[in-house]
């Protein structure tokens, strides 16, 4: 991840509200730029909803069918295989069933997030992976403590899909 800290107005990109405000001071705005990369299924990812962020505590209480995205660390893959595991962030362990889902740049140790169907109690249907660049040192703790935030009932609007 990229951050760009601005310490003075005059920095702002000036279609920024903060940017003409005159309401002082400006401690620190920052923007992330995040780059991915994606392995997806773009017909099937489509067709789903947006799936909430889950970690492995949430992944078993969530009901089998639910679309999820489930943040972790692949543990096990190997060339050609249908199925890879991932430890997830707090922890757990979800067998991840790939179907149709090209693994391009995926490797053990890369931190992703996949998103699909929950299949079973540790099972989730893939219809993608999402990566993150410099995910061999992605803090696994910071991502758990951010999908328990996004549960919290006064953060949890916060963290909605936008409707369009």
């Amino acid at each position: 991840f990229w951050l760009k800290q601005w310490k003075s107005r005059e920095q702002l990109p000036s279609t920024w509200p903060a940017a003409t405000s005159t309401a002082e001071p400006l401690a620190a705005m920052v923007a992330m730029d995040v780059d991915t990369s994606a392995a997806v299924d773009m017909q099937a990812l489509a067709a789903l909803q947006v799936g909430g962020r889950v970690n492995f505590g949430l992944f078993q209480q969530a009901a089998v069918g639910s679309t999820l995205r489930v943040g972790g660390r692949v543990t096990e893959l190997q060339a050609g295989a249908q199925v890879c595991t991932i430890t997830t962030a707090d922890g757990g362990s979800v067998q991840v069933a790939v179907g149709d889902v090209p693994l391009t740049g995926l490797a053990a140790g890369t931190f992703v997030e996949a998103v699909g169907t929950k299949a079973g109690e540790a099972e989730l249907r893939a219809v993608g992976f999402y990566t993150f660049p410099g995910s061999a040192e992605a803090d696994a703790e910071l991502w758990d403590e951010a999908v328990k935030l996004a549960q919290l009932p006064q953060l949890r609007e916060l963290f909605l899909p936008i409707q369009v």
